[in-house]
């Protein structure tokens, strides 16, 4: 397999992303594997989740995220800071959120944080089958949380982000995601 620069795939992955977005497949795929990780009994034993307000073009997680709270799970949302730190913090449904300076919706108040979550949802661009690699956005943010924080992870990989093999380098501080819940091409 090619292997291409991290910064080409990534505009190649969030332009494939943005284009998938806009068909009917994306909304299909994003509830088939919302129910798969369901049905995986995921949420067993978990009493924190760690997740993100996902972009028009990244994998929904609203099913997950009102399942968690129904079994009273408490839920904490990513919040990125300038020095490419990131926390986590309470919300729930009353939460305030407002726009990052990435367009990311975040908690406009943060209250509680709690960065020992039992679980937590992984975003990316694009993710390889056999290794379990990650391409993210480039800050490495969850990168150098997971090198500090022992949490379980696990990524929602639709049609577009699934690979092979990584058809990207990988750095020695590149982290894996510990399951990827998939769909198959």
């Amino acid at each position: 397999m090619l292997i291409m620069k991290k910064k080409e795939l990534r505009q190649r992955q969030i332009h494939r992303l943005q284009e998938f977005a806009k068909k009917d497949r994306k909304v299909e795929e994003d509830i088939l594997l919302q129910n798969k990780f369901l049905a995986n009994s995921l949420l067993e034993g978990v009493k924190t989740i760690g997740v993100t307000c996902p972009l028009n073009f990244e994998i929904d997680n609203q099913i997950i995220i009102e399942q968690a709270r129904r079994e009273g799970i408490k839920t904490y949302l990513a919040k990125s800071y300038p020095d490419k730190r990131m926390d986590f913090v309470y919300f729930d449904e009353q939460t305030q959120l407002k726009k990052s300076n990435f367009g990311i919706l975040e908690v406009a108040n943060p209250i509680e944080i709690n960065n020992q979550l039992d679980l937590l949802l992984v975003p990316g661009l694009a993710f390889s089958k056999a290794s379990h690699d990650r391409l993210g956005f480039g800050g490495g943010y969850y990168d150098r949380f997971l090198a500090e924080h022992n949490c379980k992870t696990v990524s929602l990989v639709n049609s577009v982000m699934l690979f092979d093999t990584p058809a990207w380098p990988i750095k020695e501080t590149d982290r894996q995601v510990g399951e990827l819940i998939a769909l198959t091409k």
